[in-house]
């Protein structure tokens, strides 16, 4: 049985090129299973469709895997239906929250024969187990097929609570020469000078539920990689691939003080010296907090990444975001205080948004000498502001919304009372205002290719 993965690429041309974590765990347990199989990437090697036609067709495989999140659906779309023109007896296979997130829509809608649910580590190895074997994939937990022209949804697959068990990705899979071109730029490196960066995935799934975010782990347990397994993966990373910049590759790197608090320890024993990047709540660092942040920026941290998201009340409140911007101004003075850089995004275009909401959140990113990753509100199938943009006729044709969606720093779909030429030209004003103040020179307030790190006050 041959097998060919394809890595689309979400943004053709974009100045960072990320290693694929999701994929990349797929390609490890495929491997780890007796597996082999081809990997085509479009991201790293700049394909075309019509480029993929044609490494396709020199050998058609019976097996096509891909994943992406839901805002590649219609590249899932062409890539699908490219796999069946090849081959058509193949079985197109799906992962990641393009499956998860809309199962039937990608059956009835596209070339995919089987969606792969939430974690695909076991689910895809089974799933190929039975395709090999000629079983009846009604055996198969996790997945979502089409059977008969009937939509067959199997049980889930219950989640497995020690994620240590599934150990790290295999990077030798990938070109790494290709990646390793893109390694300072796509971590926020202010220290001047080259690195080699690499990602680490430390944990699974996020504990709290914002109404915008849909991710593959929504609704299951948080877990994380425990803090042995995290320094091995650090120093297999440095030792084996050369690594000397780790950008923690997490919804939620660190949950609690307590958990920053052992990292560090655990930091303080390495024989090397690692910069590194993570994300945090915007309310988990406190005054209390600025030694044990000087620690962390002894040891390397370079940056923490945390969301305001807004800073209105009301719209934090519609976003279930449960936290205050009060805490959110605190934790990025005090960051700066203990030296590490405060990283910040922020979203635009709740139904409850208006001049005055965005002028205050970017008020609020001048307070705390911000400038945030802007992106406009993308409601995302399987999140709360999805069905209410749904209910309330803002998405009429699903297919032709997801169809259209790509970057949240590209306003595809407006729910506030403004009209999008007032909406673009507000938050456009104000962010050019924000990053004269900061003296920042962008090529676009949107687009940012990384974050820039204004100066300390």
């Amino acid at each position: 049985m041959k097998i060919c993965f394809i890595n689309l690429s979400l943004r053709p041309g974009a100045k960072r090129r990320q290693l694929p974590v999701g994929l990349a765990y797929i390609l490890t347990a495929t491997k780890k299973a007796g597996f082999a199989f081809d990997l085509v990437d479009m991201d790293i090697d700049d394909l075309s469709m019509e480029d993929l036609e044609v490494i396709l067709r020199r050998d058609p495989a019976d097996v096509y895997a891909l994943g992406c999140i839901v805002t590649g659906f219609r590249l899932v779309r062409q890539i699908s239906a490219l796999a069946k023109k090849i081959n058509p007896k193949s079985v197109v296979v799906a992962g990641n929250s393009v499956a998860t997130s809309i199962p039937e829509i990608l059956l009835r809608h596209t070339d995919v024969d089987v969606a792969v649910m939430g974690e695909g580590d076991i689910t895809f190895v089974e799933l190929l187990k039975a395709l090999q074997n000629g079983e009846n994939l009604h055996q198969v937990p996790g997945i979502v097929f089409e059977d008969d022209g009937k939509i067959t949804d199997n049980p889930g697959r219950p989640i497995v609570p020690t994620i240590d068990v599934f150990g790290f990705p295999d990077w030798s899979l990938f070109e790494l020469e290709k990646y390793n071109r893109f390694a300072t730029i796509n971590v926020n490196w202010f220290s001047g000078g080259e690195v080699l960066s690499y990602p680490l995935n430390a944990a699974r799934g996020c504990p709290f539920h914002c109404n915008f975010c849909y991710h593959v782990f929504r609704g299951q347990k948080y877990r994380r990689y425990s803090d042995g397994a995290i320094i091995d993966e650090i120093k297999r990373l440095h030792y084996q691939y050369g690594a000397d910049f780790i950008s923690f590759w997490d919804e939620l790197t660190f949950p609690t003080i307590e958990a920053v608090k052992s990292m560090v320890g655990q930091l303080h024993k390495l024989d090397f010296k690692v910069a590194w990047e993570a994300t945090t709540r915007g309310d988990l660092f406190k005054k209390e907090h600025v030694g044990l942040i000087r620690d962390m920026a002894a040891i390397g941290c370079e940056s923490i990444s945390f969301s305001l998201e807004n800073a209105s009340p009301e719209i934090l409140a519609a976003m279930n975001k449960k936290m205050k911007v009060t805490h959110f101004i605190e934790q990025a003075q005090v960051l700066w205080a203990g030296g590490v850089t405060p990283l910040t995004s922020i979203i635009i275009g709740y139904p409850q948004e208006t001049r005055e909401t965005i002028a205050h959140t970017l008020k609020v990113c001048e307070i705390c000498n911000l400038f945030p990753s802007t992106g406009f509100l993308l409601p995302l199938p399987g999140t709360p502001i999805y069905t209410w943009a749904k209910e309330s006729g803002h998405i009429v044709d699903e297919i032709a919304y997801l169809e259209r969606i790509g970057d949240r720093q590209d306003l595809h779909i407006n729910l506030t009372k403004m009209t999008d030429a007032e909406l673009l030209q507000v938050v456009e004003t104000n962010l050019l205002a924000l990053a004269k103040q900061q003296g920042l020179k962008l090529d676009s307030v949107f687009k940012t290719v990384t974050y820039q790190k204004p100066q300390k006050r």
